[in-house]
Formats: C-alpha cells, structure tokens, sequence
C-alpha cells in the first residue's frame, strides 16, 4: 500500500479509481481518501488490448479491438463495484484521439459499463503527470528547481513539459510514441540493427522541430516518467532517498540503452522475462530518452516511480472536496501570456484589459452565477483578444479565434480553449449570431458561458479605451437592476460617455441590467 498527496481533511473516507485507456492497455487504479486526506492506493489492474496498433495503422479501431476493450472495462466495472468505489474518472489518450470513430467505442463503454470516457489532450496529460510528481515530491529532494523538463514516452506520444522553478512554462506534445514508430516505420518484425537505425532518424527529426520552442541546453534537471523508464532504472540506476525516485548517470544510461538497442524483440523477451508488448516498446522509448538527454544540459535522468493515473486520483480527490489545484489558474495565465508574447500582443494593454475584466468578474459574482475555473478563461481571453492583429489589423477579432482556437494553452481541455477562443473573438461590439457556425457548435450551457464571458470582456475593452489605466480606480454601484461605474475624469466628457454607452449593449442584454455611466 502506498500514499500520495496529502489533500483537505475529507469528512469520511472514500474510494476513488482511475481508468486508463492507453495506446497498448487499460490500466485501474483504485485509491482510498483517507480521513487524514491521503490517498492509500487499494488495487492496480493492467490488461493488454492494442487500440493504438488499429488507429495509428487504419484511423479507426476494429470491431474486434472494441469487443476487446469493452470486456476489459466490465471487468473493471465489477472490480469498481467490489470495491465500492464513490468517484471513478476514465480517460483516454492518443489512440482515442486519432480513431475516426472513437464516438462510437465511447457511446460503447457507456451502453456496457456506465463508464463515461474522456478523451483529454496532450497538455492535460502533462499536466495531470507534473501533478503526480510534485505530489511524490512533496518538498522533499530531488527537486523541481531551475530549468527542469519532464518526458513522458507513451506508445502514441511523447509529453514534454518545461517548467522553471516548479512553476510550468511550456507543453509540447509530439507525435513520436513508442508503438506509433513502430507503426510507421513497420518495423516491428525486422531484426535490430535496422529497426534501431530507422527509429533513431525519426526521433533526430522529431526532435529537431522543438529549435526555438525550448531551450533544450539549458534545462538541467531531466525527469523520465513511464514503465520503459522504471525498466532502465531498476537494472542501471540508484535509488534515490526518495524512494519513488531513482537516478541514472548520462555514462550508465548510455551503455544500457546501446545494448538494449542491439537486442531484437525475441532476444530481449528471453534476456529479461518479458512479454512481446513489453519488449516490442522498450528500445523505441529508451532511445527517444537518451536521444533527448543528449539534447539537453543533464548530467543524469532522474525516474519518477508514478504514473498519469496517480494524477487522476489527486485531481479526483480534489474534485470530490470540491478544491481546486492552487497552481492551475496562475499556469493557464503564464500559458495564455506566452501565446500573447508569440503572437506579438501589446502585453500592457492585454494585462489592463484582463484586470479590468476580472475585476467587473469579481463585483458581478451573484449576476453572471459562475466559477473560479470561467474567471481563469475570461482572464486568458482578455489577454489574448488581440492576437489576430499578428495577422491583420483588419477583421482581426476572426484572426485571434482562429489562432487561440489552435493554440494549446496549458491546463485547459479542448473545449475550454474553444471557450477562451470566442470570448476573445467576441470583445469587440458585436455579439454572436446564429449565423456563426462554430459558436453555434458548442453546447447551449457553454453559449450561455461565452456570452456572459464576452460580455464582460466588451465592457472591460471600453472602459480601457476610456482611459481608465487601474482596475483599482473603478467604483461601483450594484442595484437590482441597475449598475452604475464611476470612470475617473469622465465628467463633462460627452463623447467619452457616448462612446461607453455604446459598447454596453452586449451586457445589458446579457444581464438584464442598464449602465450608468459618471464621472468622478
């Protein structure tokens, strides 16, 4: 039995799972929230079905495969039940995300199991990992300190995750998993010298691409995450005072991954008691690792002993006490302001703008009725409304859509971002339209969302045109239905004023309340 992140002292204790359906398994983890806040860790289950091999190969998994995964799942489902588990979160990852019909494997899971399944993105990968690591951390050493990177090698994917002093500063995710390689290359057969050569020109140019997206020499601290990782460090690392860290030197890690490289599938299944699925990752994965610690300016890899779904279990705990990660609104800014950066934003304006909205946000709690996570969005979206003039001054609020629509902002899921996207393409004085296609697109309740975000965001952009540089120079007067904002130096300004009342439209349609507008 193990322990994780101690949480919010909860009530009682409760039972809490985590399902992972991966490229080459599904995984169950089962935890209990103890009445000290911890997570005792109760059961782990593996099973074998290669969903990856379908959608990478084909873009859609076969009938069989989904049978497959479906009588895994309602094994686990009775493995739930048995355990009486309270609050279980099922994600998928990357060879969900690439299967044409991975709708169809979802509505299946749910008619046979009452499972619900998640297909979450690369960056909430990352960022459920870097939570697992902080937690195993828990301020003890080694530490996240200046300029670290965490891998995580996956059979569809690689996560990259920069973060600099514990606090997270870039996401990537490549398209360079271990089973994925396989795949392409088809090089799953061939003996190794071959496959060894070919899989290393794939990982040279993959890796190539992140010139200029991460400063790969500077980063020191380099920690490996996944069971290709543990391999290594149980037969060439040490253990770490923390016990759920072990270290591997650049020298012993390179002799061990030169000799695994030369081994075929069959010798290494042999040499080491290992199943084909096993093996058959292992070379790809430890290459992409010593390929990437060349990169870099470690002197040695550093192997967290835990996995996403220790991840899912603290984010699941922390949903059940209703808490939310004390890092997560500060990550998603420092992401929005490194898009805002690329996309050569007027930063002192974007932040006047984004403090004036949170503001308005904060006074109008009982009118708009939403959280703490829409706060975050409207914040993003504040800070990115002008990306599109990167494209063109001309229509740009359609250009900063298309750009924040196709960013990957860092804790957000796809839909979240979709949100921030039309909140900022909605600053400007109009509002949406049936006619706009992707804003009709979305869920009614995330409409509903986006109109009182945008609204918000139009009024903010107006009252920074009518110079009001400070978020803490507005006063404000609530009525029921009536608001009142006292804008400094508006007196005796009619044009001003004018220009004001024009650009609240939106909100009084919104809220239903009528602005005034004095000076002071």
């Amino acid at each position: 039995m193990t322990q994780t992140e101690k949480t919010e002292t909860p009530p009682e204790a409760q039972t809490l799972a985590a399902i992972d359906i991966g490229t080459n398994s599904i995984r169950l983890l089962i935890g209990q929230l103890t009445p000290d806040g911890r997570i005792d860790i109760l059961e782990k289950a593996y099973r074998t079905v290669r969903l990856g091999q379908d959608s990478f190969r084909k873009g859609r998994l076969e009938r069989t495969t989904m049978q497959a995964a479906v009588s895994i799942l309602r094994e686990f489902k009775r493995m739930l039940e048995l355990y009486k588990v309270k609050h279980v979160w099922t994600v998928a990852t990357s060879a969900l995300r690439e299967a044409r019909n991975a709708d169809v494997f979802c509505d299946r899971v749910l008619m046979a199991t009452g499972l619900t399944v998640d297909i979450i993105d690369g960056p909430q990968e990352g960022r459920l990992t870097v939570t697992a690591v902080r937690a195993a951390l828990n301020d003890k050493p080694p530490s996240l300190g200046k300029h670290t990177l965490i891998c995580e090698v996956g059979g569809g994917g690689t996560i990259l995750t920069v973060l600099n002093r514990g606090s997270i500063e870039a996401s990537h995710n490549l398209g360079l998993g271990s089973i994925r390689l396989q795949e392409i290359l088809g090089t799953g057969e061939q003996s190794s010298e071959p496959t060894s050569e070919l899989i290393q020109n794939e990982v040279n140019a993959t890796l190539a691409s992140l010139e200029g997206l991460i400063a790969l020499k500077s980063i020191r601290n380099l920690f490996i995450i996944g069971s290709d990782a543990r391999f290594a460090a149980a037969r060439a690392g040490r253990q770490l005072p923390n016990h759920k860290f072990s270290a591997i030197s650049r020298k012993a890690f390179d002799k061990f991954v030169d000799t695994i490289r030369t081994l075929s599938i069959e010798q290494l299944m042999v040499q080491f008691s290992m199943g084909y699925n096993d093996a058959e990752t292992l070379a790809p994965a430890l290459m992409i690792y010593q390929t990437l610690l060349h990169e870099t300016g470690a002197a040695k890899v550093v192997v967290a002993s835990i996995t996403m779904r220790d991840g899912l279990l603290l984010e699941l705990a922390r949903r059940s006490q209703k808490q939310e990660d004390p890092g997560f609104g500060r990550e998603v800014i420092q992401s929005a302001l490194s898009i805002a950066e690329k996309y050569k934003v007027n930063l002192l304006h974007a932040q006047r703008v984004a403090d004036c909205a949170v503001r308005l946000f904060d006074e109008l709690t009982r009118e708009h009725g939403l959280g703490p996570r829409h706060r975050v969005l409207l914040e993003a979206a504040a800070l990115l409304h002008e990306a599109g003039t990167f494209v063109a001054s001309r229509a740009y609020h359609k250009h900063t859509y298309y750009l924040v629509a196709n960013s990957e902002i860092y804790g957000l899921n796809h839909h979240e971002v979709q949100i921030v996207a039309h909140v900022a393409r909605y600053h400007r004085r109009s509002a949406p339209k049936p006619s706009h296609l992707e804003y009709m697109s979305l869920p009614q309740e995330s409409r509903i969302v986006v109109n009182k975000l945008a609204a918000i965001l139009q009024l903010a952009k107006a009252l920074d045109i009518s110079d009001v540089r400070q978020a803490d120079q507005l006063k404000l007067r609530l009525e029921p239905d009536a608001m009142t904002i006292f804008v400094p130096g508006l007196a005796n300004i009619s044009l001003r004023k004018r220009s004001l009342e024009m650009r609240s439209d939106m909100f009084e349609n919104v809220f239903g309340i009528r602005l005034d507008f004095e000076g002071t």
